[in-house]
C-alpha cells in the first residue's frame, strides 16, 4: 500500500468538501514528463521553470557532454520533488493538508478518510 497525504477544500457549508489524494515518495510521470505534467496538474509556473532548466541544459554550446547529464539531473529534481511539487500547487489554491492514509489508488485513499472522517 501507498502513502498519501489528503488536501480538503472547504466550499461551503451544505456542499461537500473538496478532496485530493497526492501520493508520498518519487514521481515518475514527474521524471519522464516534466514539464508536461505539471502542465497537466495546471501548475504552470512549475511547468515554465522545468521547461526553462530543460532548454537551457540542452542548448549548451558545444558541451554534449555537460549537458546530458544536466538533463538527467533536472528531471530527477523533478521526479523527486514532484509530490511536494503537487502539494505546494494544493496549498496555493487554497487546499489544507488534512490527514495521512494509506491505499492502493488515490480514490482508495480518498475513500479511506471519507470512511475514517464520516461518524
Amino acid at each position: 500500500m501507498r502513502i498519501y497525504t489528503i488536501h480538503c477544500r472547504g466550499r461551503g457549508l451544505l456542499e461537500e468538501p473538496d478532496i485530493r489524494a497526492v501520493k508520498d515518495g518519487f514521481c515518475w510521470p514527474a521524471l519522464f514528463f516534466g514539464p508536461l505534467w505539471a502542465a497537466w496538474r495546471g501548475d504552470w509556473s512549475i511547468a515554465a521553470m522545468l521547461l526553462a532548466a530543460l532548454a537551457a541544459a540542452a542548448i549548451l554550446p558545444g558541451a554534449l557532454w555537460l549537458s546530458l547529464p544536466l538533463l538527467l539531473l533536472v528531471a530527477l529534481v523533478a521526479g523527486f520533488e514532484g509530490a511536494d511539487l503537487a502539494r505546494r500547487h494544493l496549498r496555493r489554491r487554497g487546499f489544507a493538508e488534512t490527514a495521512l492514509t494509506a491505499g492502493r489508488s488515490a480514490v482508495e485513499a480518498e475513500a479511506r478518510f471519507l470512511a475514517r472522517a464520516v461518524p
